[in-house]
């Protein structure tokens, strides 16, 4: 089998004579291109002729794009030469540009080439029919700490006859599928195993994975979004960024799978639900009632929880700003306006009305009324409103949390973001801004908790 998969390559938008110089060839429509897809890295080759200088031109271009859209700029078709049976396409449009090198030295058979990095690519497959409605998400380093928990260890299979056969168990109540709309899963270990008859140790690799079982009818995006849903979910609890590198997804249609870049060097943190007054595992997390309103705040949630772990991995101002915004982000309220109780009708309102009016015109130049009156009618609307409370206050009392028992004041907290966003440290309390960060994180928690409609949360007010 060979080591790529050999595509064709068009930039059907992109006219390439603006950029560097002009060859002594035009720039061809279609370039052979090859796709290597490793662990760490997902390249693209693009073959050309160097008398084009494509590979100035699109280094010059690529400088002027966004990035992030650098795939869906693209037309991808599959060669003849070079291909697995099995293959029905390939799809790059989600995929993210993260570089481009064209050195002088890149030549493969009579061809110049430039080496392009992205981030993910999905494939298409014939169908496997007997793997129909499942899929395995396989997770990143950092996802070991996801499914860990639910294994005991590797033993013998039977302690009273040496077989030869060994298992890794799994944890009590953690065997059953976890339900979320029209599908199930759990956390699991695919176990590859690496062994050599003239060594005398063999080895069993674990790999952390999400198995899923679908409904009938389950459609690519649904199954797509499921996952997304789970990694959300792993990512709050372990308070860090949780990945996939590799998705499988058995449809009627097609197997797909999804190959993301693994990212290896991150800043380790460790979480769990504590700070927030619930003793979860993460077993029992999936276990509470967290689907309806999860799925529905996806979008929010995503944004919120997104910050909430990077808050963990900057500096104490970086982490109280990041904190604040989250509680902003989480205020999704509409306050209703309550009116004051009038003693009049209609007509005897609008009498009295007119006459203040009046009254008031004795003050301004003549000249000025008519702009007046127009002030006059949208103060009259305002003055009909009572007095609200401060939208921070108002959100935090209908989140079930009340600011009069904080061991930090609304005031002093916005005072420490007002200084911190205007630059002014030498204002800021550094024993003020340690204990406002470890109640923003228990109050941001929490808000990210009431959006999955969990309500089993306790604040702890003491900061020692």
């Amino acid at each position: 089998m060979s080591k790529f998969y050999s595509l064709y390559i068009e930039f059907p938008n992109v006219d390439f004579k603006p950029y560097y110089i002009e060859g002594k060839k035009e720039v061809q429509q279609t370039h052979q291109a090859h796709l290597y897809t490793k662990k760490n890295s997902i390249e693209l080759k693009i073959f050309f002729d160097d008398q084009t200088y494509f590979g100035d031109k699109l280094m010059t271009w690529l400088s002027k794009i966004d990035w992030s859209k650098f795939g869906s700029l693209l037309k991808v078709e599959l060669a003849d030469h070079f291909t697995n049976e099995r293959l029905q396409k390939i799809d790059l449009s989600k995929s993210k540009l993260l570089g481009s090198s064209n050195s002088s030295n890149f030549y493969q058979n009579g061809l110049k080439y430039i080496n392009v990095k992205i981030d993910s690519v999905k494939f298409y497959w014939n169908p496997v029919e007997y793997e129909n409605n499942t899929a395995e998400f396989y997770l990143d380093d950092k996802g070991f700490r996801v499914v860990e928990p639910f294994y005991s260890y590797l033993s013998q299979k039977s302690f009273l006859k040496n077989d030869g056969k060994f298992e890794i168990g799994r944890m009590n109540d953690s065997t059953k599928f976890y339900k979320l709309a029209k599908s199930s899963f759990r956390p699991e270990y695919n176990f590859v195993p690496k062994d050599n008859r003239q060594e005398r140790n063999a080895r069993v690799f674990k790999e952390p994975k999400i198995q899923f079982k679908y409904q009938n009818g389950i459609t690519e995006e649904e199954a797509i979004f499921y996952g997304d849903v789970i990694l959300m979910l792993a990512s709050f609890y372990h308070h860090i960024k949780i990945e996939y590198v590799f998705r499988r997804i058995h449809l009627p249609e097609s197997t797909i799978t999804i190959k993301n870049r693994e990212q290896k060097n991150f800043l380790d943190t460790k979480g769990n639900l504590w700070g927030f007054g619930i003793h979860w595992d993460f077993n029992k997390f999936l276990q509470s009632s967290w689907q309806k309103e999860t799925l529905k705040n996806f979008g929010l949630l995503s944004k919120a929880i997104t910050l909430f772990n990077q808050s963990h991995l900057v500096d104490n101002y970086s982490a109280f700003l990041i904190r604040y915004n989250i509680i902003e982000i989480c205020d999704k309220q509409q306050r209703p306006k309550e009116k004051f109780t009038t003693t009049l009708n209609k007509k005897q309102r609008k009498f009295k009305q007119d006459e203040a009016l009046s009254k008031l015109l004795e003050t301004i130049k003549i000249d000025e009324h008519d702009e007046f009156k127009k002030r006059w009618e949208n103060v009259q609307s305002l003055l009909q409103n009572k007095p609200m409370k401060k939208q921070l206050v108002s959100f935090l009392e209908s989140q079930m949390l009340d600011p009069k028992d904080f061991p930090i004041s609304i005031k002093e907290l916005k005072e420490l973001r007002d200084n911190i966003t205007h630059g002014s440290m030498n204002n800021v309390n550094a024993e003020l801004l340690n204990k406002a960060n470890i109640l923003l994180y228990r109050i941001s928690g929490i808000l990210i908790l009431n959006l999955m409609g969990i309500n089993d949360w306790k604040l702890n007010t003491i900061i020692e």
